[in-house]
């Protein structure tokens, strides 16, 4: 496997040297996941899998890693859950280039698994490889770009502005998690806070957990100029869960 992973890593950083496609603003992001995903601990290419399901990346270097590994190990330990988890994990990284090529792969996987619970996964990734391919064109939105800014939060601002909730949480989850200081980061989850959380309907209960999301990354920013706004949250919201988030993101700036 190193060997496979070594040999691509050379295709990878030759592609690079003179980028034409897929991410070239990211090279750091995608050596580190490269790196992991030569991990000899699986934990840690578990890891490498979830952080590039949701990263916006279609790089081919770093997809053909994946492609390659699951090709040559997704039978290998049929009965082994750990490992089928592993696999399962790769077939979403792989989904999410967006890259329709790699349906040839997750539609072998989904027909010739030995494992049941694998086919399904792959199945699941299979479907999801055109969403992602949108998805993946709002992230990398030139007319949002800022050259002032990283790709990162350029990507997440992409997000925000979208049209998709999916979209607009993961950023908001993501925002919250990291540590960011960006104030037009923060401006941009301020403008679709404000914008969006007067016409939600009570019964819609993924955009007030959208919303929430947003709350809490707007906390997270530390920037008291923005207390205003979750105070007017608070204040008029019908929904309690958003009222209670909105309170939760003025603790977070007090």
């Amino acid at each position: 496997m190193k060997k496979i992973y070594f040999a691509l890593l050379v295709v990878f950083l030759t592609v690079n040297a003179n980028p034409v496609s897929g991410n070239p603003a990211r090279p750091g992001e995608i050596q580190k996941f490269l790196t992991m995903l030569e991990s000899s601990s699986q934990k840690h290419r578990i890891d490498a899998a979830k952080l590039i399901t949701r990263s916006g990346l279609s790089d081919p270097g770093l997809f053909n890693v994946i492609n390659t590994h699951l090709l040559s190990e997704y039978n290998l330990h049929p009965t082994n859950q750990d490992h089928i988890d592993e696999m399962a994990w790769m077939c979403k990284a792989l989904a999410s280039s967006g890259v329709l090529e790699y349906k040839t792969t997750l539609e072998k996987i989904a027909l010739t698994a030995s494992s049941t619970k694998l086919k399904r996964y792959a199945q699941q990734s299979l479907d999801l490889v055109d969403e992602n391919a949108e998805n993946n064109r709002i992230m990398r939105n030139s007319s949002t770009s800022d050259s002032g800014l990283s790709p990162e939060i350029n990507k997440y601002i992409g997000m925000l502005q979208s049209q998709k909730q999916k979209l607009k949480k993961d950023a908001a989850k993501s925002i919250f998690r990291g540590n960011y200081t960006e104030e037009k980061l923060f401006d941009v989850v301020h403008e679709e806070l404000l914008s969006d959380y007067k016409n939600l309907s009570l019964n819609d209960r993924n955009g007030i957990d959208t919303m929430a999301w947003l709350c809490k990354a707007l906390g997270s920013s530390g920037n008291k100029k923005y207390s205003k706004t979750l105070e007017q949250i608070v204040k008029e919201t019908e929904s309690q869960t958003l009222k209670r988030y909105a309170k939760k993101g003025l603790e977070m700036l007090d």
